[in-house]
């Protein structure tokens, strides 16, 4: 069984020269910025690894971390923001291009506020997902902050998709993230 508890900060890469040399199963964390992927790192983890803050666009790299000696979480940079007049989704975009045509992932994790659902940028990463064969499943960020209707909404939408989803946020749930996880780890394997 993998030990989450066993996680530490590996590194980061500004591009895929400068990820880890030894290859491991990875899965891949995406969302908007501030959707919660940091998080949820630690949320899975039950440490205080990734740092987290209310101001979007803090993560600018592929930040790995290193689960039980044995699989590579990849915190990505959020998409969508906006920044003095920047837009770093060319950026991210180029980046996060060249990362799912790299045949890297095990599996991605796309994380959704619970409260705002699905947008066209979601979407768009999901196609591209579908497209590249990479299994994903989607996280639900902030659920211990929605309503009850916020999150019949979003069951009533996947019920017919046949897609793995989990909330997040809420203690009970991080068995149903971790399994998650898990599967996305050995789904090339």
């Amino acid at each position: 069984m993998i030990d989450f508890k066993k996680t530490k900060f590996l590194l980061s890469a500004i591009d895929l020269a400068h990820t880890p040399k030894l290859r491991k199963p990875e899965v891949a964390l995406f969302g908007k910025s501030n959707v919660g992927k940091s998080t949820f790192l630690n949320f899975v983890t039950g440490g205080k690894l990734a740092f987290s803050s209310k101001k979007a666009g803090k993560t600018q790299f592929l930040n790995y971390f290193l689960i039980d000696d044995r699989y590579y979480l990849v915190d990505t940079p959020g998409y969508g923001f906006q920044q003095k007049g920047i837009n770093k989704d060319k950026a991210f975009a180029l980046l996060m291009e060249e990362y799912c045509l790299s045949k890297r992932m095990s599996g991605a994790v796309v994380l959704i506020d619970t409260r705002r659902g699905f947008d066209k940028d979601d979407e768009m990463l999901i196609v591209l997902l579908k497209e590249e064969g990479i299994p994903f499943a989607l996280i639900f960020t902030k659920s211990d902050k929605a309503t009850r209707k916020e999150k019949d909404a979003i069951i009533n939408l996947l019920k017919n998709q046949s897609l793995p989803f989990a909330f997040s946020g809420e203690r009970g749930e991080v068995y149903s993230c971790r399994t998650l996880l898990l599967s996305l780890f050995h789904k090339n394997q």
